[in-house]
């Protein structure tokens, strides 16, 4: 795999996982010294603000996510990523067979847990109508695989 620099971070709605999982990653990429670009998207526009739940999961980590704004997966976007991430398998199939044309689409596109090297359990489920404790338990399987996730890239990185 080349060099990794822009990751892209999907999930339905771009307002629970995929802008958690962004924030988290920029978050631990900085603490790590890493220099990596970090965006999310969704497939669909679900709401034009982040999900409470996911605003104090941040807030608790001191993170600053004041600059969010969702936005939606279209062909410029993929193109421009070296890595796409998605929290569902299926969100990487939908994206696999609507943009054939993107070049090494199949290549680039993982799950979260895919990526890590996990075989089994690849879909993070959507906390979103969950209980508290189920949305806190989501994000902090986000939290750790995105951890894992940069130390990943950065070993690639090395190469």
């Amino acid at each position: 795999m080349k060099k990794i620099s822009k990751i892209l971070l999907i999930c339905l709605g771009n307002t629970a996982r995929s802008p958690a999982a962004e924030y988290l990653a920029r978050y631990h990429a900085n603490k790590k010294g890493v220099n990596l670009t970090f965006e999310s998207a969704g497939f669909i526009n679900a709401f034009s603000y982040m999900q409470p739940e996911s605003q104090e999961y941040l807030d608790a980590k001191g993170i600053n996510h004041s600059d969010f704004h969702p936005q939606i997966i279209n062909r410029k976007l993929l193109e421009k990523q070296d890595l796409i991430i998605t929290m569902e398998v299926s969100h990487a199939q939908e994206i696999r067979d609507n943009y054939p044309g993107v070049v090494d689409i199949d290549k680039r596109t993982f799950t979260l847990r895919e990526f890590n090297g996990e075989t089994e359990e690849l879909d993070i489920i959507d906390p979103y109508y969950t209980s508290t404790n189920t949305y806190k338990k989501v994000l902090r399987i986000i939290d750790e695989n995105i951890n894992k996730m940069i130390n990943k890239i950065t070993q690639i990185n090395q190469l």
